[in-house]
């Protein structure tokens, strides 16, 4: 009498590599959605560093009675921004120290992102891909 066969247990190559086809095709689709939101948490949260540069550039004004030389105080006004690796943060001041604009340029992982740019009149801009100007017509929130 012969004894049956017992079957093997476990998967194929075949099924093995559907499933490894599946997979690539979801990080294939979910991996550029995940770093342009990362992306757009960084922009956010260096929004929000810029609007605290705006207010200790407010508290500056109050002090001295203009922003002279606040141009050159980043890094005391926000060591955050002064030592950071996705945005070139500078501060111009006008000719008669009384107004100022923030700008600050995507670097390494946020390149091509945009400049985010504000002013002390609380004029925001941002266009992704590209400069812009303080018109009023690109602000952070559209």
């Amino acid at each position: 009498m012969v004894s049956p066969q017992k079957k093997a247990n476990g998967f194929t190559l075949i099924e093995l590599m559907i499933v490894v086809v599946v997979v690539a095709i979801l990080a294939a689709i979910a991996y550029p959605a995940y770093t342009e939101q990362v992306r757009e948490t960084r922009r956010s949260e260096y929004q929000g560093l810029m609007m605290d540069l705006a207010a200790s550039l407010e508290n500056y004004r109050a002090r001295n009675f203009s922003y002279k030389d606040a141009g050159t105080e980043l890094g005391t006004l926000s060591p955050k921004l002064n030592n950071n690796d996705y945005y070139s943060v500078n501060i111009n001041v006008s000719a008669d120290n009384q107004r100022y604009d923030i700008s600050a340029a995507p670097k390494g992982a946020q390149s091509g992102d945009g400049t985010l740019k504000l002013n002390s009149e609380g004029v925001t801009c941002h266009v992704k891909g590209s400069s812009c100007t303080l018109d009023g017509s690109h602000r952070w929130s559209d």
